[in-house]
């Protein structure tokens, strides 16, 4: 039976709460929030809080050890929240929370803290017994760790590399957190050739967009030449190989040589359209897919697959309005219970990674109507 690979760039929703003071002080240090609370389309957004004095003195009793001075300062101005990756296109770490008791609402959000993490890393036998993890970007194949000194016990303010993708498990990426939260964005070793035309996928409007594709200086998996161009999206085989260049993908040879799938196919039309093969093929084999929070699914009509446009927020607010959108949105609100037209408008008004709800349209290549279905954390 074939293993699924699923990796999942949909970031958990972020509700940012806190005065204006908090905003500022977050601010200071490039950090937005990481706030796990349920989806509420009328909250207001802010960084989160500064972690409570209290509440750092509680984790550095727990580790026996001090935090690092840069580092406790960053949590003093905000608990958690988010920043750039210089070395990845649009990418983002999501710095982990001290778990904070002051109060309710407070021990909800920042339940999943840096020991929660840090344990759940040490899952995994390659990351260091010394790390405590304190960021990852999508998933937990990359993250950020401070180390302790194995003679005395102190953690030091290094901040390391820990990537699976690349075999990195410690490697240096800044002298301290707020070096990390300044770094430049570092300029790709390989450029793509402007002479060679991207690919087109009948499917897929634009996989830049979505955030699947990207340019890197990566090689190819499958063919072994570094384009500029990296797939960095889900991926269903045995084996361990996923980045793909968009050619190796359009040409179907890289699911015909690890015998995979970028879609699942029995999800190919949601179960509600049973399509020709050739169509199926052509969406699970040589289709990229997209970041979603469960099994990705492909909507169909006019007896073929529809052409994936995009997460909702990324869509033309025109189509959405336009008559070939009012039907999908009608059957979307009734299906998610967004009954009050202030709900509706908050839903498109806020970013798709700062909610647990996430809607995937798609557009019909011979009629022009759009459908789609909602996807929940």
């Amino acid at each position: 039976m074939r293993a699924a690979r699923k990796k999942n760039e949909r970031n958990a929703p972020a509700i940012l709460e806190g005065a204006r003071t908090h905003r500022e002080a977050g601010a200071a240090f490039g950090i937005l929030s990481l706030d796990p609370l349920a989806f509420d389309m009328t909250a207001t957004f802010a960084p989160p809080p500064p972690a409570p004095e209290a509440t750092l003195r509680a984790l550095e009793e727990k580790l026996a050890a001090a935090l690092p001075p840069v580092l406790r300062g960053c949590y003093a101005a905000s608990n958690g929240g988010r920043f750039g990756d210089p070395r990845q296109r649009d990418g983002e770490w999501q710095l982990y929370p001290v778990f904070d008791s002051s109060d309710r609402k407070q021990m909800k959000r920042t339940a999943e803290d840096v020991l929660h993490y840090t344990r759940l890393a040490l899952q995994d036998t390659r990351f260091p017994r010394d790390g405590i993890s304190i960021a990852h970007d999508y998933s937990m194949y990359r993250q950020l760790f401070v180390r302790r000194d194995p003679a005395t016990g102190a953690i030091a303010e290094d901040i390391l590399l820990f990537d699976a993708h690349t075999d990195q498990w410690s490697a240096p990426y800044a002298a301290d957190l707020r070096a990390a939260i300044d770094q430049a964005r570092i300029p790709e070793a390989v450029q793509p050739d402007p002479a060679r035309a991207l690919p087109e996928f009948r499917y897929y409007a634009d996989p830049f967009e979505s955030g699947v594709m990207r340019t890197s200086g990566e090689s190819c998996q499958c063919c072994g030449q570094a384009t500029g161009y990296i797939y960095g999206g889900s991926f269903y085989a045995i084996g361990d190989e996923s980045h793909f260049c968009p050619w190796c993908i359009a040409d179907g040879s890289a699911a015909a040589k690890f015998d995979g799938e970028f879609n699942d196919a029995a999800g190919v039309g949601m179960g509600d359209v049973e399509l020709p093969l050739p169509i199926v093929q052509e969406v699970s084999q040589r289709t990229p897919s997209f970041f979603s929070w469960q099994q990705e699914r492909w909507w169909a009509h006019c007896n073929d697959a529809g052409r994936f446009i995009g997460e909702l927020a990324h869509v033309d607010r025109a189509l959405i309005a336009s008559q070939a959108g009012r039907e999908f949105v009608d059957t979307l609100r009734e299906e998610t219970h967004i009954a009050s037209d202030t709900d509706w408008q908050a839903l498109l008004d806020t970013p798709s990674r700062e909610r647990d709800l996430a809607v995937f349209v798609f557009r019909c290549l011979h009629c022009g109507q759009l459908g789609g279905y909602a996807d929940y954390s």
